[in-house]
């Protein structure tokens, strides 16, 4: 279990501002703070970092089809930063896969209310503050859609609020936050631990790269998606 104060605290020894036995001020504490929360949010941006796969549970009304998730949307959640192609409609009792659209995979379809029993695709619009998610074709029934998607792993808002991070994250988060607070403190980065720092970036991207999927283009039949991979 970490701590916001332990990575800030440990972040400040690598850039030589800080020593055993001492105590950061509040006002260094303060802006550790939010230069760590700063450096949380930022990764989110490289797709491979700082995220955690949520569910949420979203009730699909009959003839309605776009629904908002987010802080201030139907669904009232943290704000998705990807929607994963593991989400799914249960209707009946039956799970239903469903494929993600691209925009100009649903700018291609001619006919955007056209009503089904059990939609088979979703499109995503990834406004601010909040996303909303259009099935297609048009739910012609009350069915539960099961919304997988990344979120931000977590927010540090106070010192002490602690977080059980993945193997790697905190070693990450530490070096690189060493780095990012240096320049506050006129302090000069080590080249050990810039490498390092770059280093246990590149090695959590590389663990969290995907292979990708090669998908038939929308309308043929059975065009599921298959690990280029796997074969």
């Amino acid at each position: 279990m970490t701590t916001a104060l332990d990575l800030i605290k440990r972040a400040m020894r690598l850039n030589g501002t800080y020593s055993i036995g001492e105590t950061p001020s509040a006002d260094e504490s303060a802006d550790g703070l939010s230069a760590l929360n700063g450096l949380v949010e930022s990764m989110v941006n490289e797709g491979l970092l700082i995220y955690v796969p949520t569910l949420n549970a979203i009730t699909l009304s009959s003839g309605t089809s776009a629904y908002t998730v987010g802080p201030t949307g139907g669904t009232v959640t943290t704000r998705p930063v990807e929607v994963l192609n593991s989400s799914y409609i249960v209707y009946g009792g039956i799970s239903y896969p469903l494929d993600i659209l691209t925009i100009q995979d649903y700018n291609d379809i001619p006919l955007k209310t056209e009503a089904g029993s059990v939609p088979t695709h979703l499109y995503v619009l990834a406004g601010m503050p909040n996303i909303t998610v259009t099935a297609y074709p048009t739910p012609g029934a009350t069915m539960t859609l099961n919304l997988w998607s990344n979120k931000v792993l977590q927010s540090f808002t106070a010192l002490t609020d602690t977080v059980t991070l993945p193997p790697g994250y905190d070693r990450m988060l530490a070096y690189n936050l060493a780095v990012e607070i240096a320049p506050e403190y006129d302090a000069v980065v080590r080249p050990d631990v810039m490498q390092t720092a770059i280093n246990s970036r590149r090695v959590l991207k590389r663990t969290n790269t995907k292979p990708p999927l090669l998908k038939l283009p929308y309308g043929l039949p059975n065009a599921f998606s298959s690990n280029i991979y796997a074969g």
